[in-house]
Formats: structure tokens, sequence, C-alpha cells
């Protein structure tokens, strides 16, 4: 063990399903204290910056229910067993939004939140392509709007809040050069 690393004595789960767990650990700190340490465990994440041919992004507005409200942020979705990144933000943006993933660039890979989740999140950029008359076939609990603008006002949305998803944040700062 190095100095000052935590040792799980025990791991819970009280709750799992094919996405997601959540686990509490009994956990040993450095100087012999017990605690209780909630984690939540995740198969991770894609999120893709999607800009057009003449230069708007494609995003969604979609309920988020652990804020009680609406966001407007870069098409995104889960990693699936046995699946890349690259080809889960291809998915997820022709699911969500009817449009392929032309020259994908990855800009990122981080953890969403590490002193209470093991998430990862991968971050790319790709050209949008509207497949033609196709349009979106999201998951049967999304239900998504699909918002197009210019880059730049995107941008100023991230800068003012109203775009507040981290991802969405992240791939507008390194996507948007």
């Amino acid at each position: 063990m190095e100095e000052n690393e935590w040792r799980t004595v025990r791991k819970t789960y009280l709750h799992k399903s094919p996405c997601f767990a959540f686990r509490l650990d009994e956990v040993s700190l450095p100087d012999g204290t017990n605690i209780e340490y909630g984690v939540f465990e995740s198969s991770g994440f894609a999120a893709v910056l999607p800009v057009t041919d003449w230069g708007d992004v494609v995003l969604v507005r979609q309920w988020r229910q652990p804020l009680g409200k609406f966001t407007l942020e870069l098409p995104s979705g889960a990693v699936d067993a046995g699946e890349s990144p690259d080809s889960a933000a291809r998915r997820e943006l022709f699911e969500e939004t009817g449009y392929r993933a032309e020259d994908m660039e990855h800009l990122a890979t981080v953890h969403t939140s590490p002193g209470r989740s093991d998430e990862v999140c991968h971050v790319f950029r790709c050209r949008a392509l509207k497949d033609g008359d196709l349009g979106s076939n999201p998951d049967s609990t999304e239900f998504i709007e699909v918002v197009e603008m210019p880059v730049e006002e995107a941008m100023a949305k991230v800068r003012s809040g109203e775009v507040s998803d981290a991802a969405s944040a992240l791939g507008f700062s390194l996507g948007c050069r």
C-alpha cells in the first residue's frame, strides 16, 4: 500500500443495473478510522460535439430528472459492454439526432466526479451529416428536441451557464478552438 492509501474493508451493493450500480464501502483510512463511503459505478459514456458543414452545432434539449429541469447538451450516452467509446458516440449521435458522424476526433477522456464515481466520459468532435430523411430514434425514456445553432451562439450559452453539462462545456472548450 502507498502512504495515505485508503483500504476497502467491504463493499455492499445497494443497487445494480446493466448501466450503473451504487455501493456503500466500509473503508479504513490511513489513521485507522473506519468510515462508510458511497460510490456510484458506471459503464461510462461518450459525448460528441457535432458540427455541420454550415457551421452549426447539433445539440439536444431534454429533461434531466436529478436537476428537475431541461438541459441543452451534446448528444451523449452510455458505452455499452464490448462497445468502443467512438462507436458509442456515433450511435448516440444518430439515435438522438438522425445525424451521422464523419471525421471523428477524440478530444478527451475524463473522470466526471472522482470523489463520488468511477464514471469516465469520452468526448469527441465530428462533422455532422444529415442522413437523408431519417429522423432521430432515441431510447424509450428520452424525449429529445434536436436544436441546431451557430457555434458562437452555443459558446455564449456555455459561458452564460445555460449549457451547464460538464461534458458539453468540455467539448466546446476543446472542440471550438
